[in-house]
């Protein structure tokens, strides 16, 4: 299978050579690199058409006349590459020499899979691990949800938070078709590819750390984004679920009124009034309808919202 990387670019001129010298030195090699750049003002250009100049026939770069937002840009970046396999890339992170590696064979090993996101290690500015903890461990990917994706409990797992991060993932090129356009929906193209997947079952995700995940005060999105939710209106949960149907044919087997309760839910956790929205579906008993394990999925919920509103008020403060 032939491999692409999709990197997208805004004045990444700090990190960006390094990122780049991981991804050439991977021991399954990739075969083309696609630098989609949204108007950077820094030396990120130059710096990518110097490693152009040495690998004419692998790095291509596609310079954006007017700023796309991060979403877009990726969505530029997947739809230029060839490859049979698509790695999404940040521009400020360190692969580990063998991700391309594992990954591939994740892919060859389970062909019921077309997106699959992996574990990082967490490193300072100066690619140096300080923390105590994984990516995982932040995003909230512990033992009961590993339990829950591998029981085919996942939209009950990405409902609650945003659980996978783009910079890890990689996705097949046969299933680009069912996650792209990406909807004007105000969310990230990661956590719209991993929903897309979910519908279909076609998530996976890998224990292994495989890459080093930067954490700076640059970053254009970064862990910060888990502890703001902006509002967002109630209908949501009809729009996205109608684009799903409308990609691609929606599976007759995937219950509909479950799937709907759990865009409800999922756009319900992420409003400014989470918490009322949440009490008012648990009196409604819509959790004991759709959910073996009800009453532990509701008070998961209900301490999350409390979790997350103690987190921003300390991160404002």
């Amino acid at each position: 299978m032939t491999t692409s990387v999709a990197m997208c670019t805004y004045n990444g001129a700090q990190y960006i050579e390094e990122q780049l010298r991981s991804i050439l030195k991977q021991t399954h090699p990739i075969d083309e690199i696609v630098v989609c750049d949204d108007g950077s003002k820094d030396g990120t250009v130059a710096l990518i058409e110097n490693f152009i100049k040495h690998y004419p026939d692998k790095i291509r770069l596609i310079r954006n006349p007017v700023n796309m937002g991060y979403t877009r840009n990726f969505e530029k970046a997947i739809c230029n590459c060839n490859g049979d396999i698509i790695f999404l890339s940040d521009q400020d992170d360190i692969w580990m020499p063998d991700k391309v590696e594992v990954i591939c064979n994740y892919f060859e090993t389970h062909p019921d899979k077309s997106f699959v996101f992996t574990n990082a290690i967490l490193v300072n500015r100066f690619g140096t691990p300080c923390y105590s903890c994984s990516l995982f461990d932040v995003v909230g990917m512990d033992r009961r949800n590993k339990k829950l994706f591998r029981q085919g409990h996942g939209y009950q797992v990405l409902s609650t938070s945003g659980r996978v991060t783009g910079a890890t993932a990689a996705l097949r090129a046969s299933f680009v078709p069912y996650c792209i356009p990406f909807p004007a929906i105000g969310q990230v193209h990661d956590e719209m590819i991993a929903i897309s997947a979910q519908l279909r079952n076609k998530l996976g995700f890998i224990e292994r750390s495989l890459i080093r995940y930067r954490l700076h005060e640059a970053q254009s999105v970064g862990l910060g984004a888990l502890f703001i939710y902006p509002a967002q209106r109630w209908e949501m949960a009809r729009d996205i679920l109608m684009w799903h149907r409308s990609l691609a044919e929606f599976d007759p087997e995937i219950q509909t009124d479950k799937l709907s309760f759990v865009y409800k839910r999922f756009w319900a956790l992420r409003s400014r009034i989470a918490l009322f929205r949440i009490i008012g579906m648990g009196l409604r008993h819509e959790y004991r309808t759709y959910y073996p394990d009800a009453n532990i999925m509701f008070w998961q919920d209900v301490k999350g919202i409390i979790i997350r509103f103690m987190s921003t008020f300390k991160y404002k403060e």
